[in-house]
């Protein structure tokens, strides 16, 4: 057994959903790949059918060389709905989840699981061994003609301060770049959404008005991140936020007296005690420790899908608040071998199961 490839990741989410048809199903996302594939969905729950039902969604395999996201993602869906069909518990080694709490899950809330957001580019770095480290899409339109300028960063396109030479500091750190050629792939594309995988998410997150919580699964750090990503947050002064263009040029530096990012206190306690229980949890099955941090922690972000998600009910209070994370997996090594893989993948699963119950019985914060 090793990773799964693009094919296979397809076939074990046609495979779950007919065996579990009356707990999931698959959802053809509206937007093909720029090599024309088809990108879908998984949604798991009782109320599968309700697009308003409070849901938590997951992405994998953003980043093309980040293979496991989407291993993780597939598994954690199989223990998922293997467990409610048997009406067992789920044990992660020293970790242990009783029925209940899978019950619970299943009948309380939608589980919306999107694999692969980037099937071409992960397709592209499963091609070989001069691939293996490819981190964008595989949007030629921007690369002249030469092979190493293709692509987008699909977690710079989205629409939060994506013009960062406008939005944040000259000297700030922000791991982006206008350039198609730039030797970290961390080009953010011609324009906000101008990627048909991130438009993607973007109708998930609008035609699923139930999306209150959103992880986005990426390695390989060993962290769970929480909003915000585009500088420090601090919870006094409301008037120091992303919409207030005043603070544009400023943005992004660290442990500044100029400008730091507004977070609500209760939102605030509350994205550090959830990503403290997905810890936890992933703690219990065999020891590994994941840092708990703040997105920014790592570096500042401009138009990445954790802020734009979370951002969005700040832009209009009629959307759903959205708490967003990002996970890291493992440490050090973007594809691990398969056999330490496979253990990441048990310990992860605890703290996503954990994530979402905890979820469930808070299902009171707004």
């Amino acid at each position: 057994m090793t990773y799964l490839n693009v094919d296979e990741v397809e076939d074990a989410l046609t495979s779950l959903s007919r065996t579990y048809s009356n707990t999931s199903q698959i959802v053809e996302l509206p937007n093909k790949s720029i090599e024309g594939r088809t990108i879908h969905a998984l949604i798991i729950g009782k109320n599968k059918a309700n697009r308003k039902n409070k849901s938590i969604l997951f992405t994998g395999s953003v980043h093309a060389r980040e293979w496991g996201g989407s291993d993780i993602c597939v598994y954690f869906a199989a223990d998922l709905l293997e467990a409610y069909s048997k009406d067992t518990g789920l044990r992660y080694q020293d970790q242990y989840f009783e029925s209940s709490q899978i019950r619970r899950i299943i009948e309380e809330t939608n589980i919306i699981i999107v694999p692969d957001v980037n099937p071409d580019g992960k397709a592209y770095s499963q091609g070989g061994p001069a691939n293996v480290l490819w981190r964008r899409n595989r949007n030629p339109d921007e690369s002249h003609g030469e092979p190493d300028c293709i692509g987008v960063d699909l977690n710079r396109n989205y629409d939060l301060l994506w013009d960062f030479t406008e939005c944040f500091a000259p000297d700030a750190r922000v791991e982006t770049s206008a350039d198609p050629c730039d030797p970290r792939q961390r080009y953010r594309g011609s324009a906000v959404f101008s990627e048909p995988e991130t438009r993607n998410i973007k109708w998930l997150l609008d035609e699923f008005e139930g999306i209150g919580h959103y992880m986005d699964i990426h390695c390989a750090v060993g962290a769970i991140y929480y909003c915000w990503g585009i500088d420090q947050n601090q919870v006094l002064e409301a008037k120091q936020n992303f919409r207030n263009a005043q603070y544009d040029k400023v943005r992004g530096i660290e442990n500044d007296k100029e400008y730091k990012e507004y977070i609500p206190l209760t939102d605030y306690n509350y994205v550090k005690d959830l990503a403290s229980t997905f810890a936890n949890a992933l703690e219990n099955v065999r020891g590994t420790r994941y840092s708990v941090e703040q997105s920014f922690g790592l570096y500042p972000t401009s138009g990445a899908g954790d802020d734009y998600a979370f951002s969005r009910h700040f832009l209009d209070v009629d959307k759903n608040k959205v708490y967003s994370f990002t996970l890291e997996f493992g440490k050090d090594d973007f594809q691990p071998p398969w056999s330490e893989m496979k253990e990441i993948i048990v310990e992860v699963c605890s703290g996503l199961v954990a994530f979402c119950d905890s979820i469930v019985l808070n299902s009171s914060i707004e």
